[in-house]
Order: structure tokens, then sequence, then C-alpha cells
């Protein structure tokens, strides 16, 4: 389950994630919100670093992002999809750019 080379993992529907194989990354199919945090949960105990969530299915988990984003490992990220147009990814990365960099991306300077 642990990829060595780049401990990334993928998660989301299987039409979409499968892409995420052919560049060498461990891909889940997991769509439900409890069997997503479950999945992260056994990930994070694995030794994954950085975990990305189909924006659909991260939107529909994002107490529990909440919960982990004071932690620095795993990563976990948001991805655009091709089902999705809620920006949810995208507001989620300008959160954390801004708690990390402390800026705004897209602001004026």
């Amino acid at each position: 389950m642990n990829n060595s080379n780049q401990a990334i993992a993928v998660i989301g529907e299987q039409a979409i994630v499968k892409v995420f194989q052919a560049i060498g990354y461990d891909c889940f199919y997991d769509t439900e919100p409890e069997a997503v945090i479950k999945r992260c949960q056994a990930l994070d105990t694995a030794g994954y670093k950085i975990i990305l969530i189909l924006e659909k299915t991260a939107a529909q988990i994002g107490k529990y992002l909440d919960s982990r984003a004071s932690l620095p490992y795993p990563i976990i990220m948001p991805i655009p999809d091709t089902i999705t147009h809620d920006n949810y990814g995208m507001q989620r990365l300008n959160q954390n750019m801004e708690k990390a960099m402390g800026i705004k991306i897209g602001e004026k300077l």
C-alpha cells in the first residue's frame, strides 16, 4: 500500500483517479465520506505524506480536513475534478497558502 518513491495517494471516483496510477501514485476509489476518512487515517498510519482527494469528495469531509489542518503530515489537498464546479479546491488552497505564507492567491499586491 505504500508507494516508496512518492508516498502520495489519490482518493476518489475510479474513472478520474485511475489516471494518477499512470504517473505512479497509489489510488483508492473511496467516495463515501466515512470511507474516505477511514482511508485517510489508514494512509496516515502507513506513512503517506501527501493525500490528494477529488474536490467533490473533499467538500463532504470538510470538518475532518479542518481538524487536521494544524498537523504537518499527511498533507491532505483537494484536487479539481470534472464534476464539481463550486471552487472548493481553490478556496481550500487559498486558505492553506494564506496560513502558510500570509498571502492570498489572486490578491493584488
